[in-house]
């Protein structure tokens, strides 16, 4: 795939590292065991390649449609264009945006966030997209710009910690719990949770957030039990501490084997245990992001690779992308 997609050098971050310009990662290589799977139920398949294997993408805090840097790094483009690669490769890929996206910029000023859900809506078409709610989705007193929002997008809106309660009921109908997809016959099931207002987030009678985020993360995680799922994914918009004390949950539920979260500005990663799922964040902009491999072997255990990239001039940004950004 070219340069852009080499892993890094393991440096044996102890607690977590905050800039991959400086520290890298290699590989992160884990296994689980899966739930049962016999009989499953039927899902929404992925567009190309489940033989292949499974890929997430994740990136947050993305307040531009193009590039930054004057147009060196980041940028939705370079994105579209690595999830291309993947496919090419035969990958199943899934994207996690892990939260603020629809403000602050000058441009959502003008036009109420939409240019950001063009830009998400485009590349949802290429590869699912699945978003969580950040403190920045609700900085607007009333609900007018979220409910324009959600009508306009055809990727899907997680939330297990929160409601919609725009008085809109499409919109509020809107909102995936307990998100569950299929790849390859194996289902994955995705919870999702965002900031309370104690914890930086926005106190809106709209966006009703309940603060117990274990308690709303394991009431998410049995539910996705229930539905017989292989493996179990966090997407957040939460603090890095907070993060880490659901990644806990492993303990009690081996399935759960990473969380993507959002919220801090440069890269994050909490290392995996035994007793502990990994944690992923990256940096805004999407100047750097994540891959997640995921792989099925024929007994059912799931192995995960994550591999952060760093999106700069190495990355071409996708032409058909770039029109869209014009």
């Amino acid at each position: 795939m070219g340069d852009c997609m080499q892993p890094y050098t393991l440096q044996a971050p102890e607690q977590h590292m905050t800039r991959l310009k400086l520290l890298s990662v290699a590989l992160l290589c884990l296994t689980a065991c899966s739930a049962n799977t016999d009989d499953p139920t039927k899902l929404p398949s992925g567009q190309a390649g489940e033989g292949s294997g499974l890929t997430f993408i994740h990136l947050n805090d993305t307040y531009r449609i193009g590039a930054v840097d004057s147009g060196a790094s980041g940028g939705f483009g370079r994105v579209v264009t690595i999830v291309r690669e993947l496919q090419q490769q035969g990958r199943d890929v899934r994207i996690l945006h892990g939260g603020d996206f629809l403000y602050p910029s000058l441009e959502s000023q003008l036009w109420n966030g939409l240019q950001m859900v063009d830009a998400l809506n485009f590349m949802d078409d290429i590869a699912p997209l699945y978003a969580v709610v950040g403190n920045h989705e609700t900085d607007r007193r009333t609900p007018e710009h979220l409910i324009n929002a959600v009508r306009a997008s055809r990727f899907d809106w997680l939330g297990d910690n929160y409601e919609f309660k725009t008085g809109a009921d499409d919109v509020d109908a809107a909102l995936r719990t307990v998100f569950v997809f299929e790849h390859a016959g194996r289902k994955v099931g995705i919870f999702a949770l965002t900031l309370h207002v104690e914890d930086g987030g926005n106190d809106r009678d709209y966006v009703p957030v309940d603060i117990n985020y274990v308690a709303a993360a394991r009431k998410a995680i049995v539910e996705l039990q229930a539905r017989d799922v292989d493996l179990i994914v966090g997407l957040t918009h939460l603090h890095l501490w907070l993060d880490t004390d659901i990644a806990a949950l492993k303990a009690e539920y081996p399935q759960l084997m990473f969380i993507g979260g959002g919220h801090e500005h440069e890269p994050e990663f909490e290392a995996p245990s035994a007793n502990s799922a990994a944690v992923v964040k990256g940096a805004s902009n999407a100047r750097s992001i994540w891959r997640v491999d995921v792989n099925f072997d024929d007994h059912g255990a799931a192995s995960i690779e994550a591999t952060p990239i760093e999106l700069d001039s190495n990355v071409v940004p996708d032409a058909a992308y770039e029109q869209l950004a014009q």
